[in-house]
């Protein structure tokens, strides 16, 4: 997502970004199609969509899996109000104004000036190096709802998650604290998840803690996408899909 702050900032002031040197995908195929390909042959499709933001994800999927059902999460009230409205009038949508992540309870959110920034994570002083300045500045904290996806697929009946779409600012292992149940009872099929691999977030984990957390969660690593690099080279972002352990894996 922040790839997509700087992208919005350079437009503003006139200047237009284009692609630089990226990881490959294995295939040429890119994420939101090997998604599509693991789907095939599932019926109605369930996804959740934890990090709703203004809703591009949910049409992305909703397009992408024309008869799945999405259900989106959104804490910060002012970017559920935009995602409300972009999916209104889906009867394959619900939205949901709460986060999910380790615990049931109210939780400190920090606002920062690109809300797409916004994280239950404080920002991490070295943020400006690998994206630059004033992106991560936060502005205030508020307390926001959370609840774990445990609590949330039996309160919402929900006996599977086929696709689980993670993009919460390197709070994504919070989200999966909350969901060992569903893991432990292999009630998720496939995640995909970005991945902040250079400082960004106080107490984001490195991508070698990362992969090996997902690991002992029950996935296994399918592939890389989206990778972004500083101008230095460095790997600073990527997106990954996991695959359940022991999925079968349709051609």
């Amino acid at each position: 997502m922040l790839k997509g702050v700087i992208k919005t900032m350079a437009g503003r002031l006139g200047y237009t970004i284009s692609k630089t040197p990226r990881v490959r995908e294995a295939g040429g195929k890119s994420a939101m199609g090997e998604l599509k390909r693991l789907m095939k042959g599932v019926v109605e499709p369930v996804v959740f969509d934890v990090g709703g933001h203004h809703g591009m994800m949910v049409k992305a999927f909703r397009e992408l899996l024309p008869d799945c059902r999405v259900y989106s999460f959104e804490p910060f009230h002012e970017s559920f109000e935009v995602l409300k409205a972009e999916v209104a009038g889906d009867p394959r949508v619900r939205v949901f104004n709460y986060g999910l992540g380790e615990e049931n309870g109210p939780r400190t959110f920090h606002v920062n000036a690109h809300e797409q920034t916004n994280s239950l994570l404080p920002t991490d002083g070295e943020g400006a190096v690998t994206w630059g300045e004033g992106l991560l500045t936060t502005q205030r904290t508020m307390t926001v709802e959370i609840r774990t996806l445990d609590s949330v697929m039996k309160e919402l009946e929900v006996p599977r998650i086929d696709v689980l779409k993670l993009d919460v600012q390197g709070a994504e292992p919070l989200v999966m604290e909350g969901a060992r149940a569903a893991c432990e009872m292999g009630n998720i099929e496939v995640l995909y998840s970005e991945i902040i691999t250079r400082p960004t977030y106080q107490g984001q984990k490195r991508l070698d803690e990362a992969l090996m957390f997902y690991h002992e969660l029950g996935f296994e690593l399918h592939n890389f996408y989206n990778a972004s690099l500083t101008k230095e080279n460095q790997l600073r972002q990527v997106d990954a899909i996991f695959v359940k352990r022991g999925r079968s894996i349709r051609s």
